[in-house]
């Protein structure tokens, strides 16, 4: 494993891999991880997404994976500030394009198409591993998907990956500062201003049956509340699609 960083990004060390399984697996091996600690990687043999999914990583996509501690009962809510900072990062670079989304609780949407992928690993105790994907270039072709993806450059927008990679960690810090600050209400604000099919019909898929009805908030701890007839239900998990 690399010994000294290859530059700094904010206050996180950024390690640079050609190749590697998985950027998640890289960070696992890390000697004495510490917080901050950053590793990048051109590509990827084994890309991980959730629920086990294989995560496809061509060159040109941005793969990275960093070290953060946070207590488990704030941990739904990171979830929020890192799709937010996501979401804001694409807005960033594209001020013009009108079509960018929050899929709950995370998948970023460009134009109804998923360009990003988060997963969530817990090294010990307090300390997570945040791995991120981002089709920078290219997008795979999926089957049997509630949304296809698209990357930003089949979307008209040009931008190298290590650049996108410094408006996030910029856009995470600022978010992550609010929420230490001024607690979860003002993150829950503005994802809200991003949010796929706010106050309109949709569909869930829980673990256990499929659930119709309106986009009514999401609650303090991020859970998505849906509105059915004359009653509200909170949603802790599940697929979303219209």
């Amino acid at each position: 494993m690399l010994s000294t960083s290859n530059y700094t990004i904010e206050n996180f060390n950024i390690y640079e891999l050609k190749q590697t399984s998985s950027t998640n697996d890289a960070l696992k091996e890390f000697p004495n991880l510490s917080p901050y600690t950053l590793i990048t990687a051109l590509t990827q043999t084994k890309g991980r997404g959730r629920r086990g999914r294989t995560w496809q990583s061509p060159k040109g996509n941005l793969y990275f994976s960093y070290s953060f501690i946070i207590p488990i009962k704030d941990l739904n809510k990171l979830v929020f500030i890192i799709s937010l900072s996501l979401a804001q990062t694409v807005k960033n670079i594209s001020p013009s394009s009108q079509s960018i989304k929050i899929k709950w609780p995370n998948d970023v949407l460009l134009n109804n198409k998923k360009i990003s992928g988060i997963l969530l690993e817990n090294l010990k105790e307090d300390l997570w591993i945040i791995g991120i994907g981002v089709n920078i270039v290219s997008s795979p072709k999926l089957t049997e998907v509630l949304y296809e993806a698209t990357s930003l450059q089949e979307e008209g927008i040009i931008l190298d990956r290590i650049k996108f990679l410094h408006y996030y960690l910029k856009n995470f810090n600022k978010n992550y500062e609010i929420y230490t600050k001024e607690g979860f209400s003002k993150i829950k604000e503005q994802w809200l201003e991003f949010a796929h099919n706010y106050h309109q019909p949709i569909n869930i898929k829980t673990e256990k049956e499929l659930k119709i009805g309106i986009f009514s908030a999401i609650d303090d701890n991020g859970y998505l509340i849906l509105k059915t007839n004359d009653k509200e239900e909170k949603i802790i998990a599940g697929d979303l699609f219209i």
